[in-house]
């Protein structure tokens, strides 16, 4: 069997792993690798795959930061009592609530 059949058949099999992309991403490591390396799913190894994981686990926190900061953004500006229309920021920026 191929590897591209390979890595179907377990995308089919497995529910969890219908996301699992084609290639990943190892990120710079330091001194150890000074670029990162996109490599084929069928040519990772166990370390290539727990790298490529701290690159996403980094990409994950950042969308989520951004997205608490837009929440806390729009719960400041509708406390306020901003409508739809209102640019939010000038509105939670003259909030006087805490934090």
């Amino acid at each position: 069997m191929t590897s591209s059949a390979v890595l179907t058949e377990i995308r089919k099999r497995h529910y969890a792993l219908e996301a699992l992309p084609d290639t990943i991403v190892i990120p710079v490591l330091g001194d150890i690798r000074r670029e990162q390396v996109v490599k084929p799913i069928e040519d990772a190894t166990l370390d290539d795959i727990a790298f490529a994981l701290l690159g996403v686990e980094a990409e994950f926190s950042a969308v989520g930061d951004r997205l608490h900061a837009l929440r806390k953004l729009y719960g400041l500006a509708r406390q306020a009592g901003a409508h739809g229309s209102e640019c939010a920021l000038d509105v939670a920026s003259c909030n006087k609530g805490g934090r």
